[in-house]
């Protein structure tokens, strides 16, 4: 079921509804509790299970049932999590890769969410429409007042005009000056019906925190919501970390995440900077598109010139940024922004900061644009360079709602205090850029994870819900960075630093089953206790460049040379794919391991015609990619290439990826292939923090793992039957269209 989600931050909150579900009968105790541990290896928890080391899993094992849980194809988190919460297939879920694509133009977009805007009220005509809104409510007003008077109807009428007029003139210079004519909106691309949903249907009281694919929230009746993955930072971005710098040869390290890398003037002394804010998309980018809307091609460049030159001369800006002051002396960096002054000494954190960025007077008042984020001060020598992390949107400011109801977000603030609504909470960027060490993420993963326990103690304590669902990142975001320490073949092992962060990684699972004990204590003995994760780990230690494969074995062709990318490109200019000779290429990659055939019409430039030429196609690179072998270690890179009918069922033609190729443990689809890049080296070595990894292994390869307090009917359970058990386990009847069964 698509969902969409509609506002600004700095729309009034009087424009915005919120539609609240009847209380169901609190229950007692839960019925039903699942965790969800993002990434939790089924090997490391075996092994460590076995050690001792994880004593609630243990029991959890010796009282009901431990299985490694088998994922979805692929093994990814918005595509594992979706099947978790519909009980049905990718292709049915519509969520298949972190990115998708438009055959119609060839760009890509997140599969997750799609961006998309609304008009606002009466759009472009908002001053005249609430002009005269509100000057025919006061000339009825005043009609309906002079009515107890004795004056003649003229004058009535004469009066009301000129109080109508008088309010509805200024009424309608404000609104034409100061609120937008469009308002970006989310869309949710998730197919299908949740657990929650239908257990809310049910009349069921539910609880869903941080799932992800949940963003915009859910309108969850009998129940409250918090989104997860997808909710994005106040840049409309996955997560941006900024890194001030005085260091004027600083390079961020060849990556493709986003950073923003702001430059300071000096090292000590006053130094004045700029916070990096967001974009003002609805008075400006949505002002270019709409003035230069009908323009031909050739037009249209120029055009879109005038017009920001327009807005620039007028004092509208594309980005919001906010004025920051540094005081930096021999031992300590005072940070002044926002009204706000703190002071930090090498190694210190701040404390949230609170960022309203300026709008115009009206919004500002009506409903600040308002952000949160954190400092750290990481050296003063031999330069300055201070940290801030993603900037959140404050949960009391939410234009696309990622609670449910929108204002629950606030209630939590209010009893939990400030935490982080980012859907990727963790910072995995900065290390692989370069920023920090390994402490900066271990002090930022733990600082997360210390909130989401306060919420899942403070909330499960509650009992009020039947079921309870929430789900915990950390032990994905250190295997990606910290498998380096695990894995002694990796390029970037280092026996030393192996040495103090390998434990890093069992600390952080034991950090896991502490909360699972906590967790089932307040859940009860009477509950159906499950936990679970939606895939499994392994070792990145090559990356491999299917769009350069094809290029070699003639089923891409290039206008120019090969190309490399990055995530500047998908966010900002969406230029992928620009040196693609789309009259002679016959299949493209893009995304985690998805391969598109250049199907003649389906995508804009097809070549391959459909039946027996595109099955040929489809052949030939699946036996091409399976027999490909990896010159400097003898290993087969891919272990199976599946076309989209061996994969899913029910799916959309014209959206499901033709073939997916899985990764061999220890390789992955290369960071350039996923954005569409060609770089010139077919299989190249590994060299980022980003060292462990399972988005296009084979999912067999990479299993999850999963607990519960009950035997189940087999060995071998899978991410779709979860759905079902669940619905069991309530009462609520399972949908027919659910591929999923349910364990017990």
């Amino acid at each position: 079921m698509r969902r969409t989600g509609h506002g600004l931050p700095w729309v009034p909150a009087a424009l915005a509804f919120v539609a609240l579900g009847v209380a169901a009968p609190a229950a007692e105790r839960p019925k039903v509790v699942v965790l969800g541990f993002d990434g939790a290896d089924s090997r490391l928890v075996e092994e460590w299970v076995k050690q001792g080391a994880l004593p609630n899993l243990a029991r959890l094992q010796e009282e009901g049932t431990y299985a490694p849980l088998e994922p979805t194809n692929p093994p990814q988190t918005p595509v594992s999590w979706s099947s978790f919460a519909t009980g049905t297939n990718p292709g049915k879920t519509e969520i298949f890769d972190f990115l998708k694509r438009n055959p119609k133009d060839y760009l890509p977009d997140f599969a997750m969410n799609s961006e998309s805007r609304r008009t606002l009220l009466f759009g472009e005509r908002n001053g005249l429409g609430l002009g005269l809104l509100v000057g025919c409510l006061v000339l009825l007003l005043a009609l309906g007042v002079l009515l107890f008077t004795k004056v003649t109807w003229t004058t009535r009428v004469l009066v009301g005009l000129l109080f109508g007029i008088a309010a509805g003139l200024p009424v309608g210079f404000v609104a034409k000056r100061f609120l937008p004519a469009e308002m970006p909106t989310a869309v949710n691309n998730r197919k299908g019906r949740t657990m929650w949903e239908l257990a809310s249907e049910a009349g069921l009281k539910v609880q869903v925190i941080r799932v992800p694919a949940t963003f915009p929230a859910e309108k969850v009746g009998h129940g409250h919501m918090l989104s997860g993955l997808g909710v994005p930072d106040m840049r409309g971005r996955v997560g941006t970390p900024s890194f001030y710098t005085s260091n004027p040869e600083f390079r961020p390290g060849d990556n493709e995440f986003s950073l923003e890398l702001i430059r300071l003037p000096g090292r000590r002394g006053r130094i004045e900077t700029s916070l990096i804010g967001p974009f003002n998309k609805p008075f400006y980018d949505y002002v270019v598109d709409r003035k230069t809307a009908g323009t031909g091609p050739v037009e249209r460049a120029e055009a879109r010139r005038r017009v920001r030159q327009d807005l620039d001369d007028a004092g509208v800006r594309r980005r919001i940024d906010l004025p920051m002051v540094l005081d930096v002396t021999d031992g300590a960096c005072a940070i002044t922004v926002a009204g706000q002054t703190k002071t930090l000494r090498v190694g210190d954190w701040s404390d949230w900061f609170t960022f309203d960025f300026p709008v115009n007077w009206v919004i500002d008042a009506a409903a600040p644009l308002r952000g949160i984020g954190r400092f750290k001060l990481l050296r003063l020598d031999p330069d300055v360079e201070l940290y801030l992390s993603p900037v959140n949107f404050h949960p009391c400011c939410h234009p696309v709602a990622f609670s449910w109801p929108p204002s629950y977000s606030e209630d939590l603030f209010k009893r939990f205090g400030l935490y982080k609504t980012i859907g990727w909470p963790e910072d995995t960027w900065s290390l692989p850029s370069g920023i920090g060490d390994e402490s900066l993420f271990l002090e930022d993963m733990y600082f997360t994870v210390d909130k989401d326990e306060e919420i899942l103690k403070g909330l499960l304590g509650d009992h009020r819900d039947d079921l309870y669902v929430q789900i915990f990142y950390f032990t994905d975001r250190i295997g990606h960075l910290f498998w380096q320490f695990l894995d002694p073949g990796h390029p970037l092992y280092d026996p030393k630093k192996a040495a103090r962060y390998e434990p890093e990684v069992l600390k952080a699972y034991r950090r896991m089953d502490e909360m699972i004990g906590k967790a089932r204590e307040l859940a009860g003995k009477d509950a159906l206790f499950i936990v679970c994760s939606d895939h499994g780990f392994s070792s990145f230690r090559r990356g491999v460049n299917y769009n350069t494969w094809l290029v070699r074995n003639g089923f891409m062709t290039l206008k120019g040379q090969n190309e490399t990318t990055n995530l500047a490109k998908l966010f900002d200019t969406r230029d992928l794919f620009a040196s693609v000779d789309w009259s002679r290429t016959k299949a493209y990659a893009l995304g985690l391991g998805s391969i598109y055939v250049n199907l003649s019409g389906r995508e804009r430039d097809g070549i391959v015609m459909p039946g027996e030429e595109y099955e040929k196609v489809r052949r030939d690179i699946k036996h091409g990619l399976e027999t490909m072998v990896d010159e400097t270690t003898g290993q087969h890179p891919v272990t199976r290439v599946w076309t989209r009918e061996e994969m899913y069922t029910g799916f959309n033609p014209d959206l499901i990826p033709d073939l997916r190729a899985g990764s061999n443990l220890n390789y992955r689809v290369s960071w350039q292939t996923s954005l569409g890049g060609v770089p010139p080296d077919l299989i190249e070595d590994n060299r980022k923090a980003w060292s462990g990894d399972h988005c296009s292994n084979d999912p067999e390869l990479v299993r999850g793992i999963f607990f519960c307090n009950r035997k189940i009917n087999t060995p071998a359970p899978r991410m779709v039957d979860i759905m079902p058990t669940v619905l069991k386990a309530l009462g609520v009847p399972i949908p027919p269209e659910v591929d999923g069964r349910a364990l017990f």
